[in-house]
């Protein structure tokens, strides 16, 4: 969450931040009038601590029996105002954490994700003789992908990956983890399922509507995760890190679930946009200085970049406006590859700041100069699903075989998957 006394002492710069997100500026008012109720009780606590401490100083020997009385009266005052003070400050926090991230001065103002901003673009759309399949009717022909078989079992949003498909999904996965693991990347096989006070230190939503927000477990207090960030970000909650150990580095693999409420209607066709896929993700902690953490936000969007070229994928880079970031980011960076079947760029990947957004919820720390400090933690995609689906559509022939990566053959023991007759 946003450190309070920025808010304090820049509250046009939070006022800007929540206008340019396209969020309510009354906002910042409400947190401003709940600190000041705290800092007005935060003030008649430590009066009434004042007057203990001279009631003590003045008490020799053994106390009177006016000493005792009125070390008695101040004790019950000063439970009642602890408790209203405890409750003042929950008030104050509950608002506290809807502020998001400041957006970085780089990031393009604007409303939603049309008014992203493309940076860069690498390859070339590939040129078909034949009119190109998208990749649901692909994996039908080659009976790889399975919908109707997953709509029976477990409704829409779901897909079965089968035959040389599963390998190949388990291929890219695996080629991802290794690669990284090879640049330094500590690998990660984490938890499925989290505490809910784990997934609110993530930042991405308010204890309020957490169970709502995710596929939960409500009687048993767990939360199934949307990617790898979520359990492995609060990895390192309430430490404080030795700075030599920096920047800290992870790549993560695990299965993911996500609800996609608000998306009905959109992407239905195909496995772009579905409840359960798998990811192969970055995390990162670095020091608490932009200029590092900025730095390292790009190394990582160009280890994504390069596992993409890895693959032969025509793709850009887009700079998210600040109508498009997450809660917790302060700069996000998207890449869209391009699918000819569907002849459209889609989102396959994306790269993120989030300072010390998160680190201030999960309390991750590191001791510089004595001095305990807030890391910046950062995430990036490595691999998802999606890459693979592009594989199929950008790599299909007229035949109806799909060419594979060269890349992948050593994990795939194929080169093509091809029409059984």
């Amino acid at each position: 969450m946003i450190d309070i006394n920025l808010i304090r002492s820049t509250p046009n710069v939070i006022e800007k931040a929540l206008k340019d997100r396209q969020k309510d500026a009354s906002l910042l008012a409400d947190v401003l009038t709940a600190d000041a109720a705290y800092r007005q009780k935060l003030s008649a606590v430590e009066d009434i601590r004042s007057d203990q401490n001279k009631l003590n100083k003045n008490i020799s020997g053994k106390p009177t029996a006016d000493q005792i009385e009125t070390g008695k009266k101040l004790k019950e005052q000063l439970k009642i105002l602890e408790e209203e003070l405890k409750k003042t400050e929950i008030a104050r926090d509950e608002l506290l954490e809807t502020i998001p991230n400041i957006p970085s001065d780089d990031t393009p103002v604007g409303k939603d994700e049309l008014e992203n901003v493309v940076i860069k673009t690498v390859g070339q759309k590939p040129v078909f003789d034949f009119q190109p399949l998208d990749h649901q009717d692909i994996g039908q022909k080659l009976n790889i992908i399975d919908k109707d078989k997953a709509g029976q079992n477990s409704g829409p949003r779901f897909g079965y990956y089968k035959n040389q498909g599963a390998i190949l999904e388990m291929a890219i996965m695996f080629y991802t983890m290794k690669k990284l693991s090879d640049l330094g990347f500590g690998a990660m096989l984490p938890p499925i399922m989290i505490k809910s006070h784990t997934e609110w230190g993530c930042g991405y939503a308010s204890n309020k509507n957490l169970m709502g927000a995710y596929y939960s477990i409500p009687e048993d207090d767990l939360i199934l995760i949307s990617s790898s960030e979520h359990s492995v970000v609060p990895y390192h909650s309430n430490e404080v890190l030795d700075p030599k150990d920096f920047p800290i580095k992870y790549v993560n693999f695990s299965t993911c679930f996500r609800r996609e409420s608000g998306t009905y209607g959109k992407d239905m066709k195909g496995m772009l946009r579905v409840h359960h896929f798998n990811k192969v993700e970055m995390n990162v902690f670095t020091l608490p200085d932009f200029e590092i953490s900025d730095k390292m936000c790009l190394e990582m969007l160009s280890i994504e970049e390069e596992i993409l070229q890895d693959f032969g994928l025509h793709y850009q880079i887009v700079k998210a406006c600040t109508g498009d970031l997450p809660q917790p980011n302060r700069r996000m960076y998207d890449i869209n590859t391009w699918f000819p079947g569907l002849n459209a760029y889609k989102e396959t990947g994306s790269c993120s700041n989030c300072g010390d957004y998160q680190a201030r919820r999960l309390n991750t720390k590191v001791k510089i100069n004595g001095e305990n400090k807030f890391v910046h933690i950062l995430n990036s995609t490595a691999v998802s699903d999606r890459p693979f689906l592009a594989i199929l559509e950008n790599f299909q022939t007229k035949d109806g075989s799909i060419i594979i990566p060269s890349c992948l053959h050593p994990f795939t023991g194929f080169t093509k998957i091809s029409p059984t007759l």
